[in-house]
């Protein structure tokens, strides 16, 4: 009986910590469910940053949307506004491409008449010298005529003298 009271107490110590134990278990269990996060709290902090990452997912799929619609609106959007400068800009450059041409073949003519009024400038340049040189020629042949002109009055003059004086002997002889 005496093995029995002991093994009876041996048990009952066995309860005693087993029971001990499982207090202690649930105690420490009961510390870290009250001092979790995500049980005290955590959860509800959870769903709460959840819904708010709902709300700015749905914030920023309007936002997109918005987005995509400034982008991509046929008559509006971004790459319309695109085409149509585009357009714009090649009308623009077409039209001042044919300025281009315009003024090119203007400068062209305006080159080859300067070239001709050049050559007319020089030719008229060439006459002027030629016209020079005669008009020279003509006032030393003028001045040539003038002398032989006068040496020629002053022999006649000097043989109708002579002849006048001549007529003038035989008639007073």
């Amino acid at each position: 009986m005496n093995k029995k009271i002991s093994h009876k107490k041996i048990i009952e110590e066995n309860e005693y910590d087993g029971d001990q134990d499982a207090r202690d278990l649930l105690q420490n269990i009961r510390k870290k469910l009250e001092s979790s996060a995500a049980l005290n709290g955590g959860f509800d902090r959870l769903l709460f940053k959840i819904d708010g990452i709902e709300k700015s997912q749905v914030e920023i799929s309007e936002k997109v949307g918005k987005i995509h619609e400034a982008i991509y609106n046929p008559d509006d959007g971004l790459f319309a506004r695109i085409a149509s400068n585009r357009a714009s800009q090649i009308e623009a450059v077409t039209k001042i491409e044919k300025q281009l041409i315009e003024f090119s073949s203007w400068k062209q003519q305006y080159d080859e008449e300067d070239e001709s009024c050049e050559k007319e400038a020089d030719e008229i340049q060439e006459k002027i010298i030629r016209i020079e040189k005669t008009m020279d020629d003509i006032e030393k042949f003028q001045a040539m005529v003038f002398s032989v002109t006068k040496w020629l009055a002053a022999a006649i003059a000097g043989a109708g003298f002579s002849y006048l004086a001549e007529v003038v002997y035989r008639l007073g002889k």
